[in-house]
């Protein structure tokens, strides 16, 4: 019964190998000549990493405005806490003016 399935695999393998060869690769595409020419044309842009984007100005500023929104919630919590904890709380108040600032400028 093994020797069955081993020579099954076996006769498979050797008639699959040379067919997926010949059928699966661009030996036989029209458009082997123009894959090769474009992958010559555009070896430079992908070394430079492809042409990248990034972010403009304004969404750099936006992004930076959300970040200081949220610390300023977070400084005014901790605010509210140490006040009511009665702890020395000038630090925190002017690092919830220096954001509330920030954020005012936009």
């Amino acid at each position: 019964m093994k020797l069955n399935k081993v020579l099954r695999f076996t006769i498979g393998a050797f008639f699959a190998l040379p067919v997926s060869f010949f059928l699966g690769s661009e030996l036989l595409a029209s458009h082997l000549s123009e894959k090769v020419e474009y992958e010559l044309e555009n070896e430079n842009l992908l070394a430079c990493g492809g042409g990248g984007g990034g972010n403009s100005a304004a969404a750099k500023k936006a992004k930076k405005v959300k970040k200081a929104k949220v610390k300023l919630s977070f400084k005014k919590r901790k605010l509210a806490e140490a006040a009511a904890a009665g702890l020395p709380t000038a630090d925190l108040q002017a690092d919830v003016e220096a954001l509330e600032a920030l954020i005012a400028e936009d």
